[in-house]
């Protein structure tokens, strides 16, 4: 293990710790019982870990929180030989209103969203603790993992002999996804590349609404980034990286995205004090890349990527010389390790309904595969969109053409104008909790009319 990152996976790991109100299960840590009834909260505690002297930390967790759980990653760290108190992460489930913490500047350690920072002085060492906590006795959220990765405070990231590594991932440029989430999805692009690599086939909009900060207003968190993946049953992970320890990773074929600064242009770079990065589509002060790999192209290094500011997905395959590449890396990468056959996927799924025609002509509502209709709740509701049939194959759905729809008044969706005579019409109401309804329109149904009975409780 890197000797500034700890991980933790697997039960033997995690008997490392101290079990409050929690039991060990299969790689993993769960509530414990009584009476056959779980209790309503519980922490697992690590052991302290020492880390060479830092003044930034950052945590990641993979849970399964089945709707009616929460987690709660804390850590705290020791500053000049004194501990701090316990900070927290915030708290995460795909299912709540999740906000990010945002503390002031303060001595001697303070959180602001995803990372840990010490203003003064040098920490030395960290630990961490999660609370679980359910609102149903019969249901409890399971830990699958816990790492927390520091930035050393003297640092100074190896270099990396080249070589040529191609991985193959999806492309995905966050131009053509939903306006009102488009401006800072990179992190939400990359971690669909990364699971639709393995065969999700997910949404960019269903991640990034599953992930969104909604005290921030954005997907920036790069912990619930991670928290998520691990909700779908992906190992992933946060950690503070040189580049050849990235390169290392991306030959043993992981997937790699990482936190990159930069300015597009010397004047950009100059009004910004960040790093210049030649044919940059557009300045990037936080954003997530995906890594390909590397290639040696007339004796230079070039680092492959997949950059979600490019104006389209075929575009967004490109490469960008390794010195100026790495100048504007920031040292932190998410890294997934793919499937993990050990952690229950219970994230927000697919719900696939029927579409029924309303007496507004080409609106719809959607009906539950009970028959019941489901009128669209303008509160709950993050992303309306539909796709047609298209005339040549894409690799996977989310490359295809989409149109972005606003939601009726009286909760239909109106395809007006986006019917293109004899072809299938799939159209996506994406929830903020990340579950979906799904429907399809063939070309030669034309639904009956009906007309809305009392709302439904559509919470599963």
């Amino acid at each position: 293990m890197q000797k500034h990152l700890y991980l933790l996976s697997g039960t033997d790991a995690f008997t490392r710790g101290t079990l409050d109100n929690v039991a060990l299960v299969e790689n993993a840590v769960g509530l414990d019982q009584s009476a056959g009834r779980y209790l309503l909260y519980g922490c697992f505690t690590t052991q302290e870990i020492s880390f060479p002297a830092f003044r930034q930390l950052a945590m990641s967790w993979n849970a399964s929180t089945p709707k009616g759980t929460v987690v709660e990653p804390q850590a705290r760290v020791l500053v000049d030989g004194v501990w701090t108190d316990w900070l927290s992460f915030g708290r995460w489930s795909p299912y709540i209103q999740r906000e990010s913490i945002q503390q002031k500047a303060e001595k001697p350690a303070y959180v602001q969203g995803d990372t840990l920072y010490v203003p003064a002085g040098k920490a030395t060492h960290a630990q961490m603790r999660i609370y679980l906590y359910t609102s149903d006795d019969q249901i409890t959220p399971l830990v699958q993992l816990l790492a927390v990765s520091v930035r050393p405070a003297e640092w100074h990231p190896e270099t990396a002999e080249p070589y040529g590594r191609l991985i193959r991932l999806p492309a995905y440029s966050q131009r053509n996804r939903d306006p009102q989430l488009q401006q800072g999805m990179s992190a939400a692009i990359c971690l669909t590349s990364m699971m639709n690599r393995w065969g999700q086939d997910a949404l960019p909009e269903e991640l990034a609404w599953g992930m969104y900060d909604f005290g921030q207003g954005d997907c920036f968190h790069h912990g619930f980034m991670t928290a998520l993946a691990g909700n779908y049953g992906y190992m992933a992970y946060r950690a503070y990286l040189s580049p050849q320890q990235v390169w290392e990773l991306v030959k043993q074929g992981c997937s790699v995205a990482l936190r990159m600064s930069y300015a597009a242009s010397q004047d950009s770079a100059a009004r910004l004090g960040l790093p210049h990065l030649p044919d940059a589509f557009a300045d990037g002060e936080d954003q997530c890349m995906i890594l390909r790999g590397f290639a040696v192209q007339d004796n230079q290094i070039q680092v492959l990527v997949n950059d979600s500011l490019a104006p389209t997905d075929r575009e967004a395959e490109c490469s960008y010389p390794a010195p100026q590449f790495w100048a504007a890396y920031t040292g932190e990468a998410i890294i997934m390790q793919g499937r993990c056959p050990s952690m229950g996927r219970v994230a927000s799924q697919r719900i696939h309904c029927g579409l029924i025609a309303s007496e507004q002509e080409d609106c719809y509502w959607f009906e539950s595969p009970q028959g019941e209709i489901l009128p669209l709740d303008g509160e709950a509701l993050g992303t309306l969109c539909c796709t047609q049939q298209p005339e040549v194959a894409y690799a996977t759905t989310a490359h295809k053409p989409f149109f972005y729809l606003e939601r009726q008044p009286d909760g239909t969706v109106c395809l007006k104008g986006h019917l293109e005579p004899g072809r299938l019409t799939t159209v996506y109401a994406v929830h903020k909790d990340g579950s979906t309804f799904v429907a399809q329109l063939r070309p030669t149904e034309k639904p009956a009319e009906k007309s809305p009975e009392q709302p439904v409780d559509t919470e599963n």
